[in-house]
Formats: C-alpha cells, structure tokens, sequence
C-alpha cells in the first residue's frame, strides 16, 4: 500500500476525464441533492472530508471498470490509474457541483446572499464582519439550492440572481459571469467582490489523504477489505454532537428520546431523529433552532429545565393534528409533513396553558393553529430556511391568537389554494388532501370497514381510483400523463385494493353496488369526496383522457371547498411552474 495526498478538485478531475474509474461491484450513487450540498459547505470552508481509498488497476484480474456517473463522454474509453474503493459519493457529488453531465444544477443563490447580507448588516468595507459572515454562513442557510439539470444553467444567473457551481471550476468563466452580474446589477459590485468571488470554490487546504492498494493483491483481499471499510467522509450529525457534549453531564440523550417516545407516542411519531426535541428545547429557552448551532445552543441546564416539557407539548401538537385535520399520529407518522413546524406548535400551546382562557376560546385558539398548519403547508412554508420560520412564528402564531385576525401573520394572508391537480400523493400537499379524507370517517366501499390512517381502521392502502395500467387504455391517453396524482387517490382497505388494482373504475363501483346497494355506496364514496359527477364519470362504458381530467377537475372542486372552510381562497393566477422549484430530500 502506498498514501499520498491530492486536492479533491484534482480527484474529480481525474474522474471526469476517466482516469479513476469504479469497480463493477462498487454500488450506484445514491447521495440525496442535501448531502450534496453539506459537502459544498465543507469544501468551500476547508473541513476535512475523510479519507479516500483506491486500488491500482492490474491486469491480474478483472474488476471491469466503469466510469463515474456525470463523467466526460470519453472517459469511458480511458484507462484508469486507480480505481475507487471508498470515495464513490464524495467524487460524484464533485462531478455533480463542477461539470456540466450532471443530472442536477446547484446553484448559488446571490438573491438569498445579498438579503442576508443585508439583514445581517454585513460592513462589506470590514475583512472582519465579512470573514465572520462566512464563517457563520451553512448548508441550512439554504444559500446553495439544486434543480433539475437544463440546457444552459448559466442563464439563470442575471435572470434569477442563481451563480452555477460549474462555474467556479473555471476562472476565466467566473469571472467574465460576475462581470456581466455587476454590470446589470451596479449596485452589489461591493458584494460580488468581497463576498462572492474568491469565497465560494472548494478552498486550496482541502486536501484529501488516499490510501493506494498494490494492484497485485488477491481479488479475495479486495473483496474483504471493501466489505469491511467504515463510511468516511460522514460528519457526525448536531444530534450525535448533543449526545455527546451532555453525556459527561450523566444524562443519556439517546435513551431519554426512547423513553419519551415511549411516554407520548403523538410525540414519538413526529420526531424521527430526535432534532425535533433539541430544537423545541431551544426555542422553549428561547434560543436559536438552526440545527448546526445546537451543539451550542443546548447546554446541560436548558436540557434539563425544558425537556419534559417539550416532548409534553409536542405529543400534545400532534393530537391536536390528529383530531382538528386527520394527521393520523395515533397510529402512524404516514401523513406526517414538515415535522420542523411541531416546536413553533409546541411553544405556542405552552404559552396558552399558561393563560386562563375559557372552552370556546380554546377552541378557536386551537383552530388557528390548525389553521396556520394548514397554511403552511399550502404555501409550502417549511420548504426551505426552516430555523428562521420557526423563530418568526413562535411569537407571530401566539400574537395573532391573542390579538385577533388584525394581527393575523401577512405570509398566512397571502396563502391560497393553488392547482391541487398536479400534486402528488406524498407530496406536502397531497399528504393534506388525505388529511382531509381521514378526518371524514371513512369507510370501504366493498367491505364497510372503517379505514384510514387512524387507531382502529383496517389496513388501509392508498388506492388509485383510475388504476395506472388502466389508464394507459383511455382515449387520448399519452406518455406525458400520469395517474400518479393525489386527486386520484381513495383509501380503502388492503384486500379491496388488491382485487381493483387494474380494473376499470366502473367494474370497482359495480362490484361495491352489487354488495351494498347503490345508495350506501354512493354515501361513502362521497366522504371520500367523489361526488354523484365523479361518479357518473366513472361509471362511463368507454372513458377518455379528457374523462380522467374533468374526474380530477371535480374532486378538486370538492376539496377546494374543504379549505375554503378553513378560510383560504382558490388562487386567481396561475402558481409557479412546480418543475422550477428547487429540488427538496
């Protein structure tokens, strides 16, 4: 074995150009764009990001080399040095973030930047106030995004304020795209050069120690050394860090997440990591939530004063959810959205058992919170810079129930409901749309039952009421459709979706009249919100592609009318095309 240093940028080149290669039995990329993003963080601050281990390439035996995913177009036809044993995620993120074959663009956000700056009164004429902004400065700024690779991602710079991390692998280019920047925008020429140039490419110092395996070594070495490698590179997470800073101070953080999970089962559905808990602790002290400070922010003293009550009145937002909405966390986290939101919840619902309110008070305290989550969710509030959300509205929730609908957060005024059409079944807002059937007391159409996310309902499976092999039959039906649409989803029980997987909606309402009589079965499925239109659409011998649309356009009208309960209206204009949102884990 041998060990050397190289730069990382030097590794992904090597990469690109098909110099290092992979092993056919090295496994395929699967690093989330927000991983790819922490390792962006570490590389322009100089972190160490662990070490790499290759082999040499022999010909003494085959590990038939394949090249990177987003390598050049001729690295395949290359000879490799080496070949990467441990490394994989850390060298594609690279080729993700610097070359142009990816299959995602990150992005730099100069708009984010710049109003951060701004907030923050950044002295752009002080090194000092400048280097402390970037040293502060992390992933969950959201200040680096990621979207679906297009055509030409340097566009977006004067148009969207978004600088395209390709471009730092070039300086000629990043320079000539800065210019361009500065000369539309006269105005941030200080910005650009003191904090955007120069501080953004992985810094000089991050270098990377590689171990080099002799090619001449048994293909049963390689095998046992790679089936026993440790993953490297990962940073340990500010949980972990938590763990370990209170352990000294006898309290076993791990262990007290399990028993309070144990104690609030609401509680134990909502908080899958235990960061949910931390954060809550944080703001019930008062302190910041940003998730990279909590090994700061959570002292020994704030854990013990406010954990109890944190998990109390989690579990506590939780139930709330579950019986105003139909979140369903008596039996299970399925519907569960934005967890983040539960400790501004938390802390609210504090705040109000300390205030002597009467029942009818309560309740349209109650529904307002209800009201806000909802609201959220639609806006897709807690979609990005979630710490900052939360610190805004612990106080901003608690002043409006106290002050009145004047005081109502302008964000949630600003809320409607916009084409609930395109939203996927588990996307934030098609969780909602089941929200809404589970509060309903549904039952199967086929066997009475009870079902949905909640305690006492038989195994429930979403169900696709145009099933998506049979769609594919309907009149005008194309590759770009797809049935995969949370308007076309019902929950029934396991069994009856098994037996309708693929049948024609009309066979399914056959089927369930044909058991319960036409009148029952058009009660339920109204709960389901299919109405009598739905149902005569459904029931057509010979459906067509405009048929499945006017079914949507209906089930939307109903649930449309479901929010409007609550207090939000349809949207006038049309929403922001989905596809150009930045892409969330």
């Amino acid at each position: 074995m041998t060990s050397s240093v190289e730069t990382y940028t030097s590794l992904v080149s090597k990469a690109y150009e098909g110099r290092l290669q992979l092993p056919a039995f090295q496994r395929n990329w699967k690093w989330k764009t927000s991983q790819v993003i922490l390792l962006f963080d570490s590389l322009r601050q100089g972190f160490p990001i662990g070490n790499f281990l290759f082999i040499k390439r022999s010909d003494e035996f085959d590990l038939s080399p394949r090249d990177f995913r987003s390598s050049s177009k001729g690295a395949s036809k290359t000879q490799p040095e080496n070949l990467v044993l441990d490394g994989q995620q850390r060298i594609t993120a690279g080729l993700e973030l610097f070359y142009e074959r990816g299959s995602t663009n990150y992005f730099i956000d100069l708009e984010r930047l710049f109003k951060m700056v701004k907030d923050m009164k950044v002295d752009l004429s002080s090194t000092p106030s400048i280097r402390a902004f970037l040293a502060d400065l992390d992933a969950d700024d959201r200040y680096c995004i990621a979207k679906r690779a297009s055509s030409d991602p340097s566009q977006n710079l004067l148009k969207r304020h978004l600088l395209w991390t390709a471009t730092l692998n070039d300086e000629i280019e990043l320079k000539r795209a800065l210019k361009l920047y500065i000369a539309k925008y006269p105005e941030r020429s200080d910005f650009v050069e003191y904090v955007v140039e120069g501080n953004f490419k992985p810094s000089a110092e991050t270098t990377i120690p590689v171990t080099t395996i002799d090619g001449g070594v048994s293909i049963e070495a390689v095998s046992r050394i790679f089936s026993t490698l440790n993953s490297t590179g990962k940073l340990l997470t500010p949980f972990e860090l938590v763990v370990s800073i209170l352990f000294p101070h006898q309290l076993n953080l791990a262990d007290d997440i399990e028993t309070l999970r144990d104690l609030h089962p609401y509680y134990g559905r909502i908080d899958e990591t235990g960061d949910i808990l931390l954060q809550t602790v944080a703001l019930f002290g008062d302190k910041g939530t940003k998730k990279a400070a909590l090994p700061k922010t959570i002292t020994a003293e704030l854990y013990r004063q406010h954990h109890m009550d944190a998990a109390d009145y989690l579990n506590k937002a939780g139930k709330l959810l579950t019986d105003k909405i139909g979140l369903g966390l008596d039996s299970s986290s399925e519907l569960l959205v934005y967890p983040v939101i539960f400790s501004p919840m938390a802390y609210a619902l504090k705040l109000l058992d300390g205030e002597d309110l009467s029942q009818e008070d309560r309740a349209k305290a109650e529904r307002k919170i209800a009201k806000w989550f909802i609201g959220a969710v639609l806006s897709r509030r807690y979609q990005q810079s979630t710490h900052d959300k939360q610190l805004r509205d612990k106080t901003e929730i608690y002043r409006w129930i106290k002050g009145g609908d004047d005081e109502m957060p302008q964000w949630l005024k600003d809320t409607y409901i916009e084409n609930l059409k395109v939203r996927a079944p588990d996307s934030a807002t098609g969780k909602l749309l089941r929200c809404i059937m589970n509060a309903r007391g549904l039952k199967d159409p086929h066997t009475l039952k009870p079902v949905g996310i909640k305690s006492g309902a038989a195994t429930t499976a979403k169900h696709h009421i145009f099933p998506t092999r049979f769609v594919k039959s309907l009149v005008g039906w194309n590759d770009e459709d797809t049935a995969n649409l949370a308007l076309n989803v019902m929950m029934i029980e396991q069994s009856t979706n098994a037996s309708w997987l693929h049948l024609d909606p009309a066979i399914q309402l056959s089927n369930a009249i044909q058991i319960n009589g036409r009148a029952t079965t058009v009660e339920i499925l109204q709960a389901h919100g299919i109405s009598e239109a739905c149902i005569a659409i459904m029931e057509k011998p010979l459906k067509s592609r405009k048929d499945f649309y006017d079914f949507l356009q209906e089930r939307e009208n109903f649930f449309v009318a479901q929010l409007e309960n609550w207090g939000f209206r349809r949207a006038l204009q049309p929403e922001v095309d989905i596809e150009d949102e930045p892409i969330e884990d």
